[in-house]
């Protein structure tokens, strides 16, 4: 008896094992895909906030120039470190915008001459601040 139901057993149980197989294999396969489009998505996302950080900064940056400016012209008394610092803001202002020609430039050129100005008259005796 036992050599007439391994003939018929055997190849049921060898079915279930591989087709058990195939479909892990499927669903492991779809798993990789479903990971990779999870991936790409949060790749997009980073990218995005990278985008948008890097436009508050500048924003930010123009924000300083303005009121650093408007202070200046107020007579508010700025240490050189402030002075400094808005240097900085107005370097990474204009690069912001020469990288990326649909901001809105030119709010700053006036207040940015300014405040270099006021930094070479008061720190520099008149000399070049780049």
């Amino acid at each position: 008896m036992e050599n007439t139901f391994m003939p018929i057993v055997l190849p049921i149980i060898l079915s279930v094992i591989s087709s058990g197989i195939i479909q892990f294999l499927i669903t492991r396969s779809d798993n990789k895909k479903n990971i990779t489009k999870k991936i790409d998505s949060v790749s997009s996302d980073v990218l995005k906030l990278s985008e948008r950080l890097e436009e508050h900064k500048a924003t930010l940056a123009r924000t300083h120039i303005l009121r650093f400016a408007d202070e200046l012209r107020n007579g508010t008394v700025h240490s050189e470190e402030y002075f400094r610092q808005q240097i900085l803001d107005i370097d990474t202002y204009t690069r912001y915008c020469e990288t990326h020609p649909n901001f809105s430039n030119g709010l700053t050129v006036m207040a940015s001459e300014y405040i270099r100005e006021e930094y070479r008259k008061n720190y520099l005796g008149g000399d070049d601040v780049s």
